[in-house]
């Protein structure tokens, strides 16, 4: 997770390295993470398309490999199409590691899985505060090495897959599962997996556009453009920051409360932004409360839908659109009515994710929770890991 996040951080600060190297405008030059990201989507529906026939251990074993020879390839490439091809080929295997952490976390687990997913992901957000500063000691002209570097990083969790057992994969475990006690037909189903899409798209707009827009909003409130590029650092590492906190919570509140509760700070947090003097705390308070969504969101799928068919997919592949699709929107705004229109439009974008995550809350209230492992009746030991993986993916994680 490390890895993943160094390598989404990794593409701002190369980017004027980039325009320099092959004659490109600032918008081209950003296409980079744009072929990253749809590869990213691509990665996520695809490998859960093949995560049964293949099984557990193929399919992290084949998301690495793909990772690893996008990642050293847009570290080699001489041209700039091959550059973005390859940045494709490194999101697809992005994709399918994201994808297959995250689910084989929560239903391999047992009971730590939610607590381990939100470590996991607090993994991820260290990965993009480190990239960053790796740049700036090595230069945004060695990005090949950097990224080749890191690409070769991946040869560390490969080495530690052998735990993880090949069957029975989540889908396996499903069909031996109950259904849990407040699902309803398969329109209630698709209603309840809309709210969790849109719930993931808007919070990761929120999320994207604080990152992205933060520095500009900042320098025109008249601040430096260098305390506007630490404020927004600040941003990423509460961010970070909160997820490591709610992990010791994961086991004692329901994922709906952290979730809820999660949004309506952050709510609280953007709209304090326009307060003369608090924008710069108000986005990190912002980071904080948005850091435990993601994790947290995921373990509340679990135990509302059936996360072990096309559910968490869909969910992770619309977190990754969201990402993509409103930091443009919002530029389009701020083009339009000035960056002063940030604040507001943030706030609509949050308020409109509380109001879903409620809502969720309680079309979901007094269903009985627990993990598709646990309503199977499968023991912790004989679930997707052994007691050997749970070591070592404690041990994938501080390595990747």
């Amino acid at each position: 997770m490390v890895i993943i996040g160094a390598l989404i951080a990794l593409y701002g600060p190369v980017v004027p390295a980039l325009r320099d190297k092959f004659s490109l405008s600032e918008p081209t030059a950003g296409l980079a993470l744009a072929a990253q990201s749809l590869g990213a989507v691509v990665g996520v529906l695809g490998f859960h398309s093949v995560h049964r026939r293949i099984g557990n251990r193929a399919l992290l074993i084949s998301s690495y490999l793909t990772m690893l020879a996008g990642t050293v390839t847009f570290g080699l490439s001489g041209t700039w199409s091959l550059m973005l091809g390859a940045a494709v080929v490194m999101g697809l295997g992005l994709g399918g590691v994201d994808f297959a952490i995250s689910r084989l976390f929560l239903i391999g687990l047992g009971a730590r899985g939610p607590a381990l997913l939100n470590v996991a992901h607090g993994c991820f957000g260290l990965g993009t505060v480190l990239a960053p500063a790796v740049i700036a000691v090595t230069g945004p002209e060695r990005y090949g090495a950097t990224f080749i570097t890191i690409g070769l990083l991946t040869l560390i969790p490969l080495a530690c897959v052998r735990g993880v057992r090949a069957r029975p994969t989540p889908a396996e475990l499903a069909e031996a599962a109950p259904a849990p006690a407040h699902r309803s037909g398969g329109r209630g189903l698709a209603v309840v997996l809309a709210g969790f899409v849109a719930v993931y798209m808007l919070h990761f707009a929120v999320q994207s556009g604080i990152g992205n827009w933060e520095p500009t909003h900042l320098h025109a409130l008249g601040r430096s453009m260098t305390g506007a590029t630490v404020a927004t650092s600040a941003y990423w590492l509460a961010m970070t920051v909160g997820r490591f906190l709610v992990a010791p919570l994961a086991r004692r509140w329901s994922p709906a409360a952290i979730v809820t509760g999660a949004c309506a700070l952050m709510t609280l947090s953007v709209l304090l932004v326009p307060v003369p003097g608090l924008a710069p705390w108000a986005y990190a308070a912002a980071g904080l409360c948005i850091g435990p969504i993601f994790p947290n969101g995921l373990n509340w799928l679990n135990r509302s839908a059936p996360a072990s068919g096309n559910a968490m997919a869909y969910v992770i592949a619309a977190a990754m659109l969201g990402s993509v699709a409103f930091p443009p929107a919002l530029g389009a705004v701020i083009e339009e009515y000035d960056v002063g229109a940030l604040p507001l439009t943030l706030a609509v974008l949050c308020l409109a994710t509380l109001a879903i995550s409620a809502a969720l809350a309680r079309r979901l209230r007094g269903g009985r929770p627990g993990t598709v492992a646990a309503r199977a009746g499968v023991p912790r030991e004989q679930a997707l890991t052994t007691t050997t993986v749970r070591t070592t993916s404690t041990r994938e994680k501080g390595a990747s």
